[in-house]
């Protein structure tokens, strides 16, 4: 089983094969499939979207169970390793650099792509080595993503966590509400920093899949079981996708919207109530 060409029939765009002990593994080789994917332009606000990495990190997650199958059938001793931290990996790989958002970035790509990474039982010639110093922030005088993020997570003082928008996405609680209107019309991810970036390619024209919004509101259930091939269980809990719903409808400032979002303000879950709730105040304010 030759197994970097299998990872790239599974899908992945790209193999890193490392010397294993070198990053911290307790295994002779470290295989990092990289999953890369293309921007697409945002939606009307009137959808509910989902950032594409969601949809290609669950893809890359199922591809990446098959090949660990494979090779236990193949008797070949390989694991997945998703406790090995990455960025201080590619902070030390050549190709590979870091913006003031954080994130990764690999030359000629960007920062849009996802990784799987296996521990293999196995010797395998490395294709990259680690260099001995990290590299420093690819951005110079670029402040752009300082500029674009919607809720003022990048600052001269770096990235703040607690700030980012993604960071409440259905959190299975209230939101605060200076974070509310931030969220605009995103299901789940955001793409402000990146879409910004000049390391970056500009998004292609056209938008990607997304949820109707008052289907999402009415018919939360169905869609969390629909949504759960494409972005997994952990991201389509139906009470967490109604509350981040509400907030969107919130946003729209679609006063069609309101009798639903006033029968949402009885529901069991506090975060549908109170995004509900602050939804419809929203809405008549933009009316007002």
């Amino acid at each position: 089983m030759e197994l970097v060409q299998r990872l790239k029939e599974l899908g992945f765009a790209r193999v890193l094969v490392l010397d294993g002990h070198a990053c911290g593994a307790d295994a002779p080789t470290l295989l990092m499939a990289l999953w890369t994917y293309e921007m697409e332009a945002n939606p009307s606000k009137d959808e509910a979207w989902i950032h594409p990495y969601y949809r290609i990190s669950h893809h890359a997650y199922q591809a990446a169970r098959s090949f660990v199958e494979e090779c236990k059938a193949a008797g070949i001793e390989a694991a997945l390793r998703d406790d090995i931290r990455l960025k201080p990996i590619f902070a030390r790989l050549p190709g590979f650099s870091q913006g003031r958002n954080t994130l990764s970035y690999i030359e000629g790509v960007g920062s849009r792509f996802y990784t799987k990474t296996f521990a293999v039982n196995v010797d395998m010639e490395p294709t990259h080595q680690l260099e001995e110093e990290k590299h420093g922030l690819h951005c110079g005088n670029c402040r752009n993503c300082m500029a674009a993020c919607p809720n003022h997570a990048i600052d001269e003082d770096g990235f703040h966590m607690e700030r980012c928008i993604r960071y409440w996405m259905m959190p299975g609680k209230p939101v605060p509400e200076e974070v509310r209107a931030a969220m605009g019309n995103r299901l789940i991810g955001c793409d402000e920093c990146q879409r910004c970036c000049p390391h970056n390619a500009a998004p292609k024209a056209k938008a990607g899949e997304t949820v109707e919004l008052l289907r999402l509101l009415t018919e939360h259930k169905a869609v969390a079981e629909e949504l759960k091939s494409e972005i997994g269980v952990n991201l389509t809990l139906p009470n967490r996708l109604l509350a981040q719903g509400c907030m969107i409808a919130g946003n729209s400032g679609r006063e069609e919207l309101l009798p639903v979002l006033e029968g949402l303000q009885e529901h069991p879950s506090e975060a549908v109530r109170v995004h509900a709730e602050w939804a419809a105040e929203n809405i008549r304010k933009m009316h007002d």
